[in-house]
């Protein structure tokens, strides 16, 4: 699994999944996200790289449906998706002549991603609940992964309605991976077609 898509993934367990710990005073929260089926929102991604100390910023679009998949979708600075069907994840690249395709079940680290991202319950395996704190009108959750992993640390903010607007990753390498939501959408209607990889029949498809 490339490291990209490794970091996509904690971001997009950490925006649909946020069980933390089992602790009672998050009750609402789990609450709020067991009755999510779908979910849609822009993001601004805001991505410091440590070792040159300079930041790259880019601009995309997030759809999840409980039981199809996900897409995960950049519009600026260049587009580049990822799409998650159910079975393959799909990662098409407008640079590059070709899209990757990856079975689910082919590695078990990667699977256990993919089973994640459909079972919210699993998340405590993944993260444990370091501090709770009020910023303005949001909580601030800040949390340490349970195992050796790319992520060292997270941090969530949570608005009044308990969905997360904002997430803030911290990799071992020193960069910093920040992802506010706007326009968040939960439990309206998406088409299934959006989860399914459509082919423009120009560009190879690789299997990995």
């Amino acid at each position: 699994m490339s490291k990209e898509l490794k970091a996509i993934l904690y971001i997009i367990i950490l925006l649909i999944a946020p069980v933390l710990c089992g602790a009672s005073e998050f009750d609402s929260i789990k609450k709020t996200y067991a009755g999510i089926n779908t979910l849609e929102a822009k993001f601004h991604q805001k991505l410091f790289i440590e070792n040159i100390k300079k930041a790259r910023e880019f601009d995309g679009e997030f759809s999840y449906k409980r039981g199809k998949g996900f897409l995960w979708r950049y519009t600026k600075p260049t587009i580049k998706y990822f799409l998650y069907d159910g079975q393959f994840m799909w990662q098409d690249d407008e640079d590059k002549a070709f899209v990757l395709k990856r079975e689910k079940n082919k590695e078990k680290t990667e699977n256990a991603f993919f089973d994640l991202v459909e079972d919210i319950t699993k998340i405590d395996d993944l993260f444990t609940l370091k501090q709770e704190s009020i910023s303005g009108d949001m909580k601030v959750l800040d949390l340490i992964p349970k195992q050796k992993a790319t992520i060292d640390a997270a941090k969530i903010w949570i608005d009044k309605q308990n969905l997360i607007r904002k997430i803030e990753t911290k990799e071992f390498t020193g960069n910093i991976n920040t992802i506010e939501f706007s326009g968040v959408k939960v439990n309206q209607a998406i088409s299934d077609g959006k989860f399914i990889y459509k082919s423009d029949k120009k560009k190879e498809i690789v299997e990995q």
